[in-house]
């Protein structure tokens, strides 16, 4: 039986970066701190699209996608289908993925096959890589394909906020997805949890759809909405899915070499460390670096992982994320 893993993987971060100075005295001038929020999060760099006119989701997906071709010396020609993934679109119609294939191809060479946009907004990644994996292993026109995924903050946050502002950063990941003939390889089991309790808690844009084009619609309306509450409790659920997930596989917390734990939040990637019985050493968290780019931050992570030298052949990691309304991803993954 096929596998589909995980060729290679590059990002896009914009070339403008705020540290904590930088956030701090944005956020005085409107009466806010943000120091605590920062730092129980888990935030130093907040890199951040600077002219809104030129760069867009589309730009960023395109030139993470760029990246990890050049880095396989490879072309638009090599690929089979293409999927975006975002919660921060920059079109509806067409398909986001149809304007990259563009922009990588000059135009349609008739290489690429299949193009879809997705979302499940900080899972988005996870759970679309399950899914494009599952297809390709259906399709046999389908060897190697892109999933690009990307958050556009900049254009959904209102820069009064510091929840969606300061907590929430830009930026794209890019995994190139190949088939091979060896079995056991790739993405080996996953599972999910979804609560839609609280589902009205976040939302964009937060007026809905409907309303936005509306004159009567403010801007407020417009961007973002995120209503924070406690999220201690998020960790706990977490445990209903890790344990179960390693032990119907036969494995434990030992026979994982790493963790691709959510970008999200420092603090609660540290206390599933602590209930999962583990080590921090084994926990990829890069979003002092790389602020939190929703969905594109479980790239990031893989990423440095393989840049590092971490993941090397026969190891065996899990990613894991969160995502509004609620949804939970996991995935089980060997090289």
């Amino acid at each position: 039986m096929s596998s589909i893993i995980v060729k290679n993987a590059a990002k896009y971060l914009p070339e403008s970066i705020k540290n904590r100075e930088d956030m701090r005295t944005h956020f005085a001038a409107v009466g806010a701190q943000v120091d605590s929020l920062f730092d129980i999060g888990g935030r130093e760099n907040h890199p951040y699209i600077s002219d809104y006119r030129q760069e867009t989701s589309v730009t960023m997906a395109t030139k993470a996608c760029q990246a990890v071709l050049d880095k396989e010396g490879l072309t638009l020609a090599d690929i089979h289908g293409l999927f975006f993934v975002s919660d921060a679109p920059e079109y509806t119609v067409p398909s986001n993925a149809i304007t990259i294939v563009n922009a990588l191809g000059e135009g349609n060479d008739g290489a690429v096959k299949f193009v879809m946009d997705l979302n499940q907004n900080c899972t988005g990644l996870l759970s679309s890589f399950d899914m494009v994996s599952a297809y390709m292993k259906t399709r046999n026109d389908l060897k190697r394909c892109l999933l690009v995924s990307v958050f556009n903050s900049t254009h959904v946050s209102h820069q009064d906020d510091p929840v969606t502002f300061g907590f929430l950063t830009d930026g794209s990941s890019a995994l190139l997805l190949e088939k091979t003939e060896q079995d056991g390889k790739g993405i080996v089991d996953s599972d999910t949890l979804i609560g839609s309790d609280g589902w009205e808690l976040m939302s964009f844009p937060a007026a809905g759809y409907s309303k936005v084009f509306k004159e009567e619609t403010t801007l407020r309306e417009r961007t973002l909405r995120w209503e924070v509450g406690p999220a201690g409790w998020i960790p706990d659920k977490y445990m209903e899915v890790l344990p179960q997930l390693l032990e119907r596989n036969g494995l434990t917390e030992k026979d994982i070499d790493y963790f691709i734990c959510s970008q999200f939040h420092e603090g609660l990637v540290k206390k599933t460390c602590e209930l999962m019985e583990s080590s921090m050493d084994k926990w990829l968290f890069v979003s002092r670096d790389y602020g939190y780019a929703g969905n594109a931050s479980p790239g990031f992570a893989f990423e440095s992982g393989l840049e590092s030298g971490k993941f090397t052949e026969g190891k065996t990691i899990v990613w894991f994320s969160f995502g509004a309304g609620y949804t939970l991803s996991a995935l089980l993954y060997k090289f």
